[in-house]
Formats: C-alpha cells, sequence, structure tokens
C-alpha cells in the first residue's frame, strides 16, 4: 500500500479509505486509486482489513462505525412489542457492542417510505453497512439502490429482496421438538400453525413436520393443521376429530382457548413466540438472539470484504433451536 501511495502522491490513510470505498473520500480520488491498484495488481488483505477496522473502532469513540438497522413494521404496536423481534435485538445489539459498532434503525416511515430520501441520509452519514430488519407485509424489490452499500437481511423480513440472510432453522427445530415430544411418550403429534407464519419459515414447518410424520407408523401419523387464519376454531375442532392427536406442537394459534372451550384435555408444546409461552409448556427455543447476531455477522462480513449490492448466489445462514423443559422455560 505503501508503494501505491507514492506512486499516487497521496497519503497511506487516504489510499486504505479510497480502497475500502469509504465515503468521506471522493468519488474521483476512490475511482483514481482503484484503478491504479488494478494496474498495479493489487489485492487487500481480507484479515488485515478486518482487524485494522476493528482496531480503528476501539481505539476512538469517534471512529465507531454505524450499521442501519432498516424497518417497515407498521401497526400492531410495532416490532417493539413483539418477543421475537426483540430477541433477535438483542443479539444484533449485542454482536454489534462486541464488534465495535454502533446499531442505529431507520424506519422507512421516517422518510415516507421514499427509498431515495433514506439513502441520501445513509450516504450523508456514512453509513455503508445496512441489515434489513423487521417488516410486515410483502416487497418486491429492496426499498433503495444498495450499490454502494454491505447489505444483508434478517430472518424473513424483505423476504422478496435476495440477499445474504441468516434465519432460524425451521426444519431442525420442529424436526427437534417432535422427537422429543415422542420420547415424552406421545405418539400421535400434531402440527397446528397459520398459513402466514409457516410461508414465512420458507415452509420449513410443515416440510419438518410431514418429512417427520412419513417415518411415523402409518397408524400413528397425524397430518398438520394449517390454516389461512388465526380464527379458526371451526376448522381446527373438526381437525380434531378427524386426525386425533394426543399431543400438539403449535405457534401463535390460540389452542389453549379454543380446547378449553371444547372441554379437551391434549398437551401442548410452542414453538416459542413469547416470554409467557415460555411459562406456560415446553418447547422450541429459536435461539433468536444468535440469529440477529448471525444477521449482524453478515454485514460485518460484506464491510470487511468490501462486498456491496445484491449477491449472484445469496447465502442463508440457519441457526438451530433447542428444547426446552418447562421448568427451563
Amino acid at each position: 500500500m505503501a508503494n501505491l501511495a507514492a506512486t499516487l502522491g497521496l497519503a497511506e490513510s487516504t489510499v486504505s479509505r479510497a480502497l475500502r470505498d469509504d465515503p468521506r473520500i471522493s468519488a474521483a480520488t476512490r475511482a483514481r486509486v482503484h484503478e491504479a491498484a488494478l494496474q498495479a495488481g493489487y489485492r487487500p488483505n481480507a484479515m488485515v482489513s478486518a482487524l485494522m477496522s476493528v482496531r480503528r473502532r476501539h481505539g476512538n469513540a469517534k471512529d465507531v462505525d454505524t450499521v442501519a438497522l432498516i424497518t417497515d413494521y407498521q401497526g400492531d404496536g410495532g416490532w417493539r412489542s413483539k418477543d421475537v423481534c426483540r430477541w433477535e435485538y438483542d443479539g444484533i445489539c449485542k454482536r454489534a457492542d462486541q464488534l465495535g459498532y454502533r446499531i442505529e434503525e431507520f424506519a422507512l416511515s421516517n422518510f415516507d417510505h421514499d427509498g431515495s430520501r433514506l439513502e441520501k441520509a445513509l450516504h450523508t452519514r456514512g453509513i455503508r453497512g445496512v441489515l434489513l430488519g423487521f417488516s410486515r407485509g410483502r416487497r418486491e424489490r429492496v426499498p433503495f439502490h444498495t450499490d454502494s452499500f454491505s447489505v444483508a437481511g434478517l430472518s424473513a423480513y424483505f423476504n422478496e429482496v435476495l440477499v445474504d440472510r441468516a434465519n432460524f432453522h425451521g426444519l431442525y427445530n420442529v424436526r427437534l421438538a417432535l422427537d422429543q415430544m415422542k420420547h415424552l411418550g406421545y405418539e400421535r403429534i400434531g402440527l397446528a400453525v397459520p398459513e402466514f407464519n409457516n410461508r414465512i419459515s420458507g415452509y420449513q414447518w410443515s416440510s419438518g413436520a410431514l418429512d417427520w410424520q412419513r417415518h411415523q407408523p402409518r397408524g400413528k401419523r397425524c397430518a398438520p393443521f394449517i390454516p389461512p387464519a388465526d380464527d379458526s376454531e371451526t376448522e381446527f375442532v373438526n381437525w380434531l376429530d378427524k386426525e386425533q392427536p394426543n399431543a400438539l406442537l403449535a405457534y401463535k394459534l390460540p389452542l389453549q382457548t379454543w380446547l378449553r372451550r371444547q372441554k379437551r384435555d391434549i398437551p401442548l408444546a410452542y414453538l416459542y413466540r413469547t416470554e409467557a409461552e415460555r411459562r406456560l409448556a415446553p418447547g422450541i427455543d429459536g435461539n433468536l438472539s444468535l440469529v440477529g447476531a448471525a444477521a449482524f455477522d453478515l454485514v460485518v462480513e460484506a464491510l470487511h470484504t468490501n462486498r456491496t449490492g445484491l449477491p449472484s448466489h445469496p447465502k442463508e445462514v440457519l441457526i438451530k433451536g433447542s428444547w426446552r423443559t418447562l421448568q427451563e422455560g
């Protein structure tokens, strides 16, 4: 780098920042440095870049990089009212602090859902790392141009945007829960989850359940209950009568209420979505704080390797959940 800086008549720090596409360096200078580096065959050492980046961040509080958490979560109390979101956010914040970064939310609603305004704000702040976070509904494209940003996705939020992302391992989690319930002596176990949430899981929940059932004796198999809406008590009762499950693995649906009204006593386990459920029954802890941490790691990885824009071949990091007994919950 010293030779490259001397050839260009620039300070080494300027060359280093230009090679990292630091917005504090003018576009013309960055282009000039990149061209000279290409001609000289220079390639930055990703590991050294990572270590130096951390040293700079920890050496001076003013140099701490901010990573933007983009959100688009409207109505129903907002994402901060959801335990699953708070678990993920806790993991994001802890990982950011460990690596010497700061996380800051940029809600699309604060920019009137105008992607160009959001993009301008990020550039003005010198923010290069972006995590696509909590959202509701389907978005057909990323809400701003990503060419100059290192971007990753959290869980299934902004799920139409093809970026590297970290998510819970839905297939593994369902199979783990069913195995644990079978170990407890239940032989005919039914999965009950809303269609909307099953789709968010990438249909991993229903896939895991159907594959698990395929390996059970024919007389012990139970088709999953996946209603199109939460208010499906009549359909639930019909399903109970048909499938005759002796235990249930549930997410979100108010099965406790429905079972009480029907005067039926069927044991429950949960794919946890609230702290209250952890106190009510055994189930799967999705380790969502680790999902948040893994998503943040993907942003940092992209920053350290100078990768910007949408990847040609997105990857997905899946975090396995853990079985919790009622005492552990």
